[in-house]
């Protein structure tokens, strides 16, 4: 009789035994393996939540996902514990990879649903929308701090560079032998640049529809030492030509390509925060450039020069066509206002009455003419 009442009370301890150990596993596997000293019951994903309802993204441009949600922990989450699996509900409007999204269509909407490695109890989700953009993402070069928030005219049509690096900033159009690009802008402040300069920049593509090494810069050249005590007195508008990635003021392209930065020199200065306009008509290798100025009654523009770029660098005849641009160098400037056009009607009214004056350049002394504002 003894030994059935050990047997009992053996037989119950380990029913006791073995029912514990069950329940601890089950809920130790649900909460993602505490571990340690922690409690196995107990997750240490404290929450997981979107910062925003809703957002935007640009098509062609990629954002990390990660500054739209907030993962917290009951202590300091490990690298292994931030992990998080990231989905989207329309792949082809919004494309998911590597913790990045990219929009792909323009007006397209996606749900992006956010869920912890760690605990998958825990998520959040926000929506995406699609915008189309006005400047390439694809042939541009961009800092990331520029301001792009109100690059479409129906947002408010500026633009506004940071000035940490030098930008090219590209209009998202078909390249073109035939058009007009307008553009106002101003500068406001240089960031460690000696000789800053501004204007328009025109690229082409290859048959692979891939930038080409050959570019040509149209701009107001900005040196500061024509700028006294916070106040500048810019006159001077150039050119300058790009091959194989090299600037025709290296000393090894000077009989390759060409560029002066005083072509056409306006009689007053431009100072900082002072907004005028560029205007180029681009017909064939032939591009015209023109200066506005001035607001209201005082308002003037007038025609600079025609440069007619090097057949070599860009293609005989009437060339491959150009991709239009806008450029500083290592400068905030703002630029607003801005137009392109391909109609035939316009580009005629444009250079009505113009008697084209071409910017010569002379490879022996590497000088060419000059035009002064009459």
């Amino acid at each position: 009789m003894k030994k059935l009442k050990l047997l009992s009370i053996a037989l119950l301890t380990l029913t006791f035994g073995l029912t514990a150990c069950d329940t601890g596993g089950g809920q130790g596997g649900g909460g993602g393996g505490g571990g340690g000293s922690e409690p196995s019951e107990e997750s240490v994903i404290k929450s997981l939540t979107a910062k925003v309802s809703a957002t935007e993204v640009k098509i062609g441009e990629t954002t990390s996902v990660s500054a739209f949600y907030d993962i917290k922990g009951y202590k300091t989450l490990s690298t292994k514990q931030k992990k998080v699996t990231i989905t989207s509900s329309n792949p082809d409007a919004v494309r998911i990879a590597g913790g990045l999204m990219t929009g792909l269509v323009v007006d397209g909407t996606s749900t992006i649903t956010v869920t912890s490695q760690e605990d998958p109890t825990k998520s959040c989700s926000f929506s995406v929308s699609v915008k189309d953009i006005y400047f390439s993402r694809k042939y541009s070069t961009l800092n990331g701090a520029n301001d792009m928030s109100k690059e479409l005219p129906a947002d408010g049509g500026y633009i506004v560079t940071d000035g940490g690096s030098s930008d090219d900033i590209m209009l998202n159009v078909a390249p073109s032998k035939n058009f007009i690009v307008s553009t106002k802008l101003a500068i406001h402040s240089v960031n460690n640049d000696d000789f800053p300069k501004y204007g328009f920049v025109f690229k082409q593509l290859d048959e692979d529809e891939e930038l080409t090494t050959n570019w040509i810069h149209i701009f107001l050249d900005a040196p500061m030492n024509r700028v006294t005590e916070g106040h500048a007195n810019w006159t001077d508008f150039g050119y300058c030509e790009v091959s194989g990635n090299s600037y025709a003021w290296d000393v090894n392209n000077y009989n390759i390509c060409r560029h002066k930065e005083d072509v056409f020199i306006k009689s007053t200065g431009i100072d900082y925060n002072e907004f005028f306009t560029m205007t180029a008509v681009v017909q064939g290798r032939d591009i015209s450039l023109f200066l506005g100025y001035g607001e209201g009654e005082n308002a003037k523009e007038v025609y600079m020069f025609t440069i007619q770029t090097y057949a070599d660098l860009f293609g005989a005849g009437e060339g491959n066509g150009f991709l239009p641009g806008f450029f500083h160098f290592k400068s905030s400037v703002t630029y607003k206002d801005y137009s392109f056009t391909t109609d035939a009607d316009a580009i005629t009214a444009k250079m009505a009455g113009v008697e084209k004056r071409y910017a010569e350049y002379d490879q022996g002394s590497h000088e060419g003419t000059r035009y002064t504002e009459e």
